[in-house]
């Protein structure tokens, strides 16, 4: 099974790892800079013991010497934690005084009238030595005089880790309790999903009214904005369900109770003929019933909740509509109704269900047979081109204009149409149109009677 993913643990890991990241980093350079620091602070402590030893160097006689007492050379060499060496040697290569050993400086004198510090290795240890070149006024030709002195490493790399210490240990409490902090501020932070989380499950399965979205942070209020727009269409869906249930049970309550009063009518009867006709009559009636079921079934698919998870795919209007009105060519042919189709050279295209559509269209020209007295007759059309457009027309009675917005409700039917229709037909058709974004509207034929139909779709784009 998958992991089960924690917002906190995932605030978490991207708040502290890059702090864990950053600690050792920062942890690096506070050392080099620690260790910067205490090599510049000793090195000036060398630098003043070498001046010092440099200012006992006589140059005024026929010799070069160091005029340093033994008491002096002590002093000079005393330090609690590191070894203390120095060198004072000629130009040309003799040591007036000092350790032996000494390694020469990396610069060469030339370039160096100011003090040279530098690292090296003295009797097997790491030390750090200043160095300066004395001219010598009285013996140019032995060449400048070197005087060095040289320390340990000791204090220095113990300074530099105490720097450290100072320095990193406080960056990981303050880690450490911005961990703690961050846990109990996102926990503090998440109350408000806790208190949705509470509000919707003491609800009743009924309760689908919003959830309150006032107090809750800036957040939050998507999410709440989100739940209480599914709480609303769900709301939508369970309505139009229930109304559904309602019509389709009102509706079949009817046809059924005649074919059980034709059946028992039938049962009663002696003679052949009036047991033909009350057969006949069944048959009217389950032929009512199945239609009335097949379309209380495709109201139920074109609801626009329904619709929305239906394939939706890119179509040829123009080729749907050819196809469907020849589908019914044999019934229009029943009533003698004269059944065209009318399209442009090109293809069409729209986005939507074909099924649906098609539900749609067939409807159209059912109500257009249906109402058509024979001999008349029926065109579909297609046309448009930034905006598709299908229509239906026919030769029938026509729709009076002040029940235009009227006959698109459920059941509704025109009175005096002489038809036996169930007045499911064009709200039907109107959830599919409006399940696909599309616009319906009725209009007057082209003729001097008639109804027309017309559906305005949007225009199919890709990409």
């Amino acid at each position: 099974m998958p992991r089960r993913a924690s917002l906190r643990g995932q605030l978490l890991l991207w708040l502290l790892v890059p702090l864990g990241i950053l600690w050792p980093v920062g942890g690096t350079v506070a050392y080099f800079v620690a260790k910067g620091f205490a090599s510049s602070a000793y090195d000036r402590f060398l630098l003043d013991s070498t001046r010092a030893l440099a200012a006992q160097v006589k140059d005024a006689g026929p010799t070069v010497r160091l005029d340093l007492p033994p008491v002096a050379m002590d002093i000079l060499r005393y330090d609690k934690l590191d070894r203390v060496y120095f060198q004072v040697r000629r130009g040309d290569g003799e040591v007036l005084a000092g350790d032996r050993g000494f390694p020469l400086p990396p610069v060469k004198p030339r370039f160096s009238d100011g003090p040279i510090f530098y690292n090296s290795r003295l009797h097997g240890a790491a030390v750090r030595v200043a160095a300066l070149y004395l001219p010598s006024a009285h013996h140019p030709a032995a060449g400048r005089v070197l005087v060095q002195m040289a320390e340990t490493r000791v204090k220095r790399d113990q300074l530099t880790r105490e720097i450290l210490t100072g320095v990193v240990l406080p960056q990981l409490l303050f880690i450490l309790l911005a961990a703690f902090f961050v846990w109990h501020g996102v926990g503090r932070g998440l109350r408000p999903l806790k208190q949705v989380q509470d509000a919707i499950a003491h609800r009743s399965h009924r309760d689908l009214s919003p959830v309150i979205e006032e107090g809750a942070p800036e957040e939050v209020r998507p999410l709440m904005h989100a739940i209480n727009d599914l709480m609303q269409r769900l709301g939508n869906a369970l309505a139009a369900q229930q109304r559904f249930i309602a019509d389709a049970a009102h509706q079949l309550r009817t046809p059924l109770a005649g074919l059980k009063t034709q059946t028992e009518f039938a049962l009663r009867q002696t003679d052949m003929e009036n047991i033909q006709h009350a057969l006949r009559q069944l048959t009217t009636g389950a032929e009512r019933s199945i239609r009335l079921a097949n379309q209380l079934l495709a109201l139920a698919r074109a609801e626009p909740e329904a619709a929305r998870s239906g394939s939706r795919q890119p179509l040829d209007l123009a080729e749907l509509a050819r196809q469907v009105a020849a589908d019914w060519v044999p019934e229009a042919l029943k009533k003698d109704i004269d059944l065209g189709f009318e399209g442009p050279g090109e293809p069409r295209p729209v986005y939507g269900d074909p099924f649906l559509l098609r539900e749609a269209l067939g409807n159209l020209l059912d109500n257009a047979v249906r109402y058509t007295p024979h001999g008349g007759k029926v065109t579909v059309r297609v046309f448009g081109q930034k905006h598709p457009e299908l229509a239906v027309e026919d030769n029938g009675p026509g729709i009076p204009e002040a029940e235009r917005e009227s006959v698109f409700e459920r059941f509704y039917r025109v009175l005096g149409n002489g038809s036996d229709g169930s007045g499911l037909g064009l709200a039907i058709v109107r959830e599919i149109v409006l399940a696909h974004g599309a616009e319906i509207r009725l209009g007057d034929a082209s003729g001097e009677r008639g109804t027309a139909v017309f559906i305005r779709f949007q225009r199919y784009r890709e990409g």
